[in-house]
């Protein structure tokens, strides 16, 4: 199984240096920088909504999920994973960004992605939530795309975010904004 899905993430990072596009390359290199550290998420969501009276519980929550996100994600799995990234055997002229130099799984941008999204997802209308989901697939995708994650490394951050998000928000919820 786990052959299988090698071949699917060799598979992906090869078809994704085949659909590099200029005008492309600069709105995926946009949307990555936009998730480098929750950077959207904090200055898009978490400061509005603070000043929002009807959203500050919100922005706690979303705080506190992306604190628990990254420390899990980046803290826990990502050192104990040890996972390369595809960029390691790209050159440096091949690159749109940097080459990161930390391990690949999870991706850190696709799991505080989705876990801001899914904490908008319990917490806002859909007009908020909607937009948040279409943000967070772009910035996943972007990171497959720059070939800075494997397929399985987006995968794994949207399933460790969604969880994460859901756990503190329901965490949230019952003990400290009851009622």
């Amino acid at each position: 199984m786990f052959h299988k899905l090698r071949e699917l993430d060799e598979r992906v990072v090869k078809r994704m240096s085949e659909i590099h596009r200029p005008v492309l390359d600069r709105i995926m290199v946009l949307f990555t920088y936009a998730g480098t550290g929750g950077f959207i998420w904090l200055v898009g969501f978490v400061i509005p909504f603070l000043i929002t009276r009807r959203f500050r519980e919100t922005s706690v929550i979303m705080t506190a999920a992306l604190g628990v996100n990254y420390l899990i994600g980046e803290v826990l799995i990502k050192k104990s994973v040890g996972r390369d990234r595809p960029s390691t055997w790209i050159s440096d002229e091949d690159m749109k960004i940097n080459k990161p130099k930390d391990h690949s799984f999870p991706s850190g941008h696709s799991a505080s992605s989705f876990c801001a999204f899914t904490v908008t997802a319990w917490c806002c209308p859909p007009w908020i939530w909607i937009p948040a989901l279409l943000l967070a697939c772009a910035i996943a995708f972007s990171r497959m795309y720059l070939r800075v994650h494997y397929l399985t490394d987006v995968l794994g951050g949207v399933v460790l975010g969604v969880i994460d998000g859901s756990l503190v928000t329901l965490l949230f919820r019952a003990f400290i904004f009851k009622g």
